[in-house]
């Protein structure tokens, strides 16, 4: 995902990539505490994933450059 953040970014369009982990390679990523395959949170939580989605987008307002931002969700779940 990162590679696809980074062309998108090299044609002037800003991009934010969801991740689990830290250090990743992308030009704005929205770090999250959930484990892989649940970027957005819990399944079947709507609301929780609109929270998600929309915090991650804020960071194209938030960053003007290029960074990593833990957003400050917590994963519920077992």
């Amino acid at each position: 995902m990162g590679l696809v953040a980074q062309t998108i970014e090299g044609c002037g369009i800003p991009a934010v990539t969801l991740a689990m982990e830290d250090g990743v390679e992308a030009p704005r990523v929205a770090r999250v505490p959930f484990p892989y395959g649940f970027p957005a949170g819990e399944p079947h939580d709507a609301r929780r994933h609109r929270e998600v989605v929309l915090a991650a987008l804020a960071l194209l307002h938030e960053l003007d450059v290029p960074g990593e931002v833990r957003l400050p969700f917590r994963w519920s779940g077992p």
